[in-house]
């Protein structure tokens, strides 16, 4: 049950890394696009995130909801937590002190993070909703 609990946690914080990393990636590309004129690779570069982010996604899905076990803790920290990622760009208007330790953020919303975090959450749900197995 400990194993199930600190793999499902990796993968899900894999995954919002994986899209933070993206999401940082596109915008650097953006500016270099930008400055060369070059818009083509920076388009470029969004399909190629945008088709690994949902491949990522499919391995978590796959992982948490087949895989693993129900288990409620994880469930919680997975609508948490991808509550939290899904409005952490909308809470960095809101509140000072995030906005201004995350002003260069403000040109990538909506971003494979916000998505990442919304369908995580939307993962914790199922697994709440999911029915319990039996131990085999």
């Amino acid at each position: 049950m400990i194993r199930s609990f600190i793999a499902s946690s990796l993968s899900m914080l894999a995954t919002l890394a994986i899209a933070y990393g993206f999401d940082r990636w596109i915008a650097y590309q953006q500016r270099i696009a930008r400055r060369d004129f070059t818009m083509v690779t920076a388009y470029t570069w969004v399909i190629i995130a945008g088709l690994v982010t949902f491949l990522v996604w499919l391995a978590l899905g796959w992982f948490s909801l087949v895989k693993s076990r129900r288990i409620l803790a994880i469930s919680i920290i997975y609508v948490a937590v991808g509550l939290l990622a899904f409005l952490w760009y909308p809470l960095a208007l809101v509140f000072p002190f995030f906005w201004a330790v995350h002003l260069f953020h403000l040109w990538t919303i909506p971003s494979n993070l916000q998505y990442s975090g919304l369908f995580v959450a939307v993962l914790g749900v199922l697994t709440l909703l999911s029915p319990k197995q039996k131990p085999t």
